[in-house]
């Protein structure tokens, strides 16, 4: 088994803080693990830790579920945010299990994403990366879509669609004929046409980027394409993708395509 101490999964990272008994917790001193939860990607991460799916698996007692989850709101169904840059600590309590030995692990399940499993060995607590459980691969968010399915959000991304053509003219381009290759629920292709604005092609060269908003406008994916000086003829065509979004297709607020330098 590949262990570590700090584990990286989904553009978060995942650190055991600590693992004994809660002496606060008078009378009952419940086994606790306190986990510190921080956001290492560029938008903002929902987790939702479930009560019923999480597990101590003892060597001594055999299995127990979690008995509480604190924040509470951790362990709701829709969870809740953890900003970019940002932390938090979660106590997941299980009431039976006083002392851990070698050979226990825990189960940490992340709702509607991935069972992550940390094991005691030699004294210190590991995350198994090779034993982590992506729910992300079977869940129905990557089903194949039905073609009605498609063109029922394609016409949804059309009106979503925002550029600025006083900037394209400030760079003599004309960016059009924005369109979409729906791969999966949360996985898409972006293009659109780059013509050379009134037949003159730019002599210096250029950035397209694409950037894809959630329905609270905060960023979620930034894609650029560059050409170099004298590289662009005066028309082709941009492909961005695949892109693999942390939200579902329809949850996309807006997209905008843009040139820069």
């Amino acid at each position: 088994m590949k262990m570590q101490k700090v584990l990286e999964f989904n553009g978060m990272s995942f650190e055991l803080l600590l693992a004994d008994r809660d002496k606060e917790d008078f009378p009952r001193e419940r086994f606790r693990a306190i986990l510190r939860i921080k956001n290492i990607s560029i938008s903002k991460k929902k987790i939702a830790i479930k009560e019923d799916g999480t597990k101590y698996i003892s060597i001594k007692h055999g299995l127990e579920y979690a008995y509480h989850i604190k924040p509470y709101q951790f362990a709701l169904t829709d969870g809740t945010f953890i900003l970019p840059d940002s932390f938090a600590d979660v106590t997941i309590q299980f009431d039976v299990v006083k002392e851990a030995q070698n050979g226990d692990r825990m189960e940490i399940e992340l709702r509607d994403l991935a069972l992550l499993p940390l094991v005691k060995w030699d004294g210190q607590w590991y995350w198994g990366i090779d034993e982590i459980e992506d729910k992300r691969i079977s869940s129905n968010s990557n089903r194949e879509l039905t073609y009605e399915e498609k063109k029922s959000l394609k016409k949804q991304l059309k009106s979503k669609i925002e550029h600025f053509e006083s900037i394209d003219e400030k760079f003599g381009l004309s960016l059009q004929n924005f369109s979409f290759d729906i791969l999966d629920n949360s996985t898409l292709k972006l293009f659109c046409e780059v013509l050379a604005l009134n037949g003159e092609v730019p002599k210096e060269g250029f950035n397209v980027e694409v950037a894809i908003y959630d329905t609270d406008n905060d960023i979620i994916c930034l894609k650029s394409i560059s050409k170099y000086d004298n590289e662009f003829k005066g028309f082709e065509v941009f492909g961005f993708g695949p892109i693999k979004l942390d939200i579902p297709v329809d949850e996309i607020g807006k997209i905008r395509f843009y040139p820069t330098r």
